[in-house]
């Protein structure tokens, strides 16, 4: 199974300034990382490469050559080839432009599985995989938490997590696109000879015109969202609750250690579906909610 990998290269948000002019953050020691989902993803294509014994790992990702120690990282814990997407044009590029990019260098692989992370860390738009999918006119599957080999060349089953904890079995015929939801783990580094084995590897690299681009497809022209501003997040105040003085103190004493919260009541409603469909219809008449 040849599996394509798209990742992306984040500033580690835990020590990153945002510049409040720029709208975006600051430049000066940022640090970069491989965004922990896409990371996931990675181990996950590996394993599956691994656990069938064929297959080829491709890692595509558009980046700075700056950030290229991250992609041979990558290459050392058992990916097989990486391509570099890079031009100054593809700045300030959205989802939807940051998935036309991709595509372009993804549809002339052989691929029969590609995987993304669920979202990024730094923007956590989670629109990338949806938009890449459709551009290469392949099924997409969202939140996946476990892919599982079926051992069939053209169909894999993948757990799928919803609300509430819940899971969903899935079949995909392949070609597929996975949004991988796996929570990020420990990092795990490669060994010595690995490493130096990987530096070894040539990366290759591609711009706007080796991918058959222009400005006006990337970047703020190729884009259909905008960043009008940003900002830390701004903390939630909770209202502190105080008492009644008019009231007794034994009662103000009382509330103070409830926090004011008293017991919700309710109705329960019992019987045949028609009758109690009956006495909510009722009900909501009453109360003019319908």
């Amino acid at each position: 199974m040849n599996t394509v990998v798209c990742v992306k290269l984040v500033p580690a948000i835990n020590i990153a300034l945002l510049n409040p002019y720029t709208n975006s953050f600051d430049d000066n020691d940022l640090v970069y990382i491989v965004n922990p989902y896409d990371a996931a993803a990675v181990e996950e294509a590996v394993r599956i490469k691994e656990s069938i014994g064929v297959g080829r790992v491709t890692l595509v990702s558009m980046a700075s050559p700056q950030t290229k120690r991250l992609l041979h990282h990558c290459l050392a814990l058992g990916v097989d080839e990486s391509i570099l997407l890079w031009d100054i044009g593809f700045d300030a590029s959205d989802s939807y432009a940051t998935a036309k990019t991709l595509a372009k260098a993804i549809i002339p692989l052989q691929y029969d599985l590609v995987l993304c992370g669920q979202k990024a860390v730094d923007d956590e738009a989670a629109q990338v995989g949806a938009v890449l999918a459709e551009i290469l006119g392949i099924p997409w599957v969202s939140r996946i938490g476990e892919i599982q080999t079926t051992g069939e060349p053209n169909r894999i089953k993948v757990v799928r997590k919803l609300e509430k904890g819940k899971r969903e079995l899935c079949e995909v015929n392949l070609p597929a696109l996975l949004s991988v939801d796996i929570e990020p783990g420990e990092a795990k580094y490669p060994s010595l000879p690995s490493l130096l084995t990987a530096l070894r590897k040539e990366i290759r690299e591609y711009d706007l015109k080796a991918l058959g681009l222009t400005s006006k497809d990337v970047g703020v022209w190729g884009s259909k969202v905008r960043i009008i501003s940003m900002s830390p997040a701004k903390p939630r105040v909770k209202k502190v609750f105080t008492p009644d003085s008019a009231l007794p103190p034994e009662e103000r004493v009382r509330l103070l250690m409830t926090g004011g919260v008293t017991k919700k009541g309710g109705d329960f409603l019992e019987g045949d579906p028609k009758s109690i469909a009956s006495t909510v219809v009722q009900f909501l008449s009453k109360e003019n909610l319908l």
